[in-house]
C-alpha cells in the first residue's frame, strides 16, 4: 500500500524481530476518518512531524501537533474520532508485545522486555519529540526502500533501537517550557527553512532575546555555535537527499548552500566523507 503520499513497510519481511508495520504519510489535504480498530498485542508509536492529528483511544481524545509523540497501547480501540486524517506528516511504528515472541531487534530478552514495558508505561500521553528522531525516521524509511542486504538489516535494527530509546527518554521528561523545548522551536524553524540561508538574528527573534545573548545562550545550551548547529542539521538532511535526488548540486542548492563546492567542504567536515564517496559507500553496502 505504497504511494507518493503514504508508504507502509511490513518489517517481518525484512527479518526484523518483534516489529510489525513501519509507516509514513505526507498528506497535502485532509483525508477520510481513520476507522475504529485495534492492534492485537501490539504497541503503536505515532510521531507527528508537522501538521495536526487527532486520535481517540477508547473514550480519550488526544491532539497531536508538529513534533508530538503518542504511544497507543495494545488491544485498545482507537481512531481519529470525529476528525479526518489531517494534512501533515506523520510516522508510525508497531511493536508486538505478546509473550513467546522472539527478542526485540535481536536484543537480549531482558533488554527486550524492559523496552517494551517502558513503552507501555509511557502510553496514552502526548509528549514532545526531538528533531533528531526525524532524521532517524527518515533514515529508516530510506534504508527500507533502498536495500535488503545483511549490513542494511543490521543498520535497520540499530535505527529502530535508537528510535525506541529516544522515545522512552523523551517520555520521562517534564512537559514544561525548557531549553530543550526552545531548541525544538529553533529546530522547527530551521527544518522549515532548509532551502535557504538561516540567519542567527532570525533565531534570536524566535527566542525573544538579543543576538549577543542568544549566541552565548545557544552555545552554552547546545554546545556549539548556532551557525554550526544549522549546518549540522542540513548535513543530516543531505545524507538522505544524496541518496534520493538527481545530483550533488541539486542537493546543495535545495539546502541553501551557495555552491556545491562549499556544500562538499561542510559535508566532509561533519562526516569525513565527500558527498560522492558517501553515496558510493551506501551503494556498496
Amino acid at each position: 500500500m505504497n504511494s507518493e503520499e503514504r508508504i507502509v513497510h511490513f518489517l517481518p519481511d525484512y527479518g526484523i524481530n518483534r516489529c510489525l508495520q513501519f509507516g509514513y504519510y505526507k498528506y497535502s489535504k485532509v483525508g477520510k476518518q481513520l476507522p475504529v480498530h485495534q492492534h492485537i498485542d501490539s504497541i503503536e508509536i505515532c510521531f507527528c512531524i508537522n501538521g495536526e492529528q487527532h486520535y481517540q483511544v477508547n473514550d480519550e481524545l488526544f491532539k497531536l501537533n508538529g513534533n508530538d509523540i503518542l504511544i497507543i497501547p495494545p488491544n485498545e480501540n482507537h481512531s481519529t474520532g470525529d476528525y479526518p486524517e489531517d494534512k501533515g506528516e506523520l510516522f508510525w511504528l508497531q511493536i508486538t508485545c505478546s509473550d513467546g515472541e522472539s527478542s526485540f531487534c535481536n536484543l537480549p530478552e531482558e533488554h527486550s522486555l524492559y523496552l517494551i514495558d517502558a513503552l507501555e508505561k509511557a502510553s496514552k500521553q502526548v509528549f514532545k519529540g526531538a528533531f533528531q528522531i526525524k532524521f532517524m525516521l527518515d533514515g529508516l524509511l530510506n534504508e527500507l526502500e533502498t536495500s535488503d542486504v545483511t549490513l542494511s538489516r543490521i543498520y535497520i535494527n540499530q535505527l529502530i533501537i535508537q528510535i525506541v530509546l529516544e522515545v522512552i527518554q523523551l517520555s520521562k521528561q517534564k512537559q514544561e517550557y525548557s531549553p530543550r523545548q526552545k531548541l525544538n522551536l529553533i529546530d522547527e524553524f530551521i527544518i522549515d527553512n532548509m532551502h535557504r540561508i538561516v540567519y542567527v538574528d532570525e533565531l534570536a527573534v524566535i527566542s525573544e532575546v538579543s543576538v549577543g545573548y542568544f549566541k552565548s545562550w545557544f552555545k552554552n545550551t547546545a554546545g556549539i555555535p548556532p551557525k554550526e548547529y544549522v549546518n549540522r542539521l542540513k548535513i543530516e538532511q543531505s545524507k538522505i537527499d544524496l541518496l534520493t535526488k538527481e545530483n550533488i548540486t541539486t542537493v546543495a542548492y535545495d539546502l541553501g548552500f551557495s555552491s556545491s563546492q562549499y556544500f562538499s567542504t561542510i559535508f566532509k567536515k561533519f562526516t569525513g566523507y565527500t558527498p560522492k564517496s558517501y553515496i558510493s559507500s551506501k551503494e556498496n553496502s
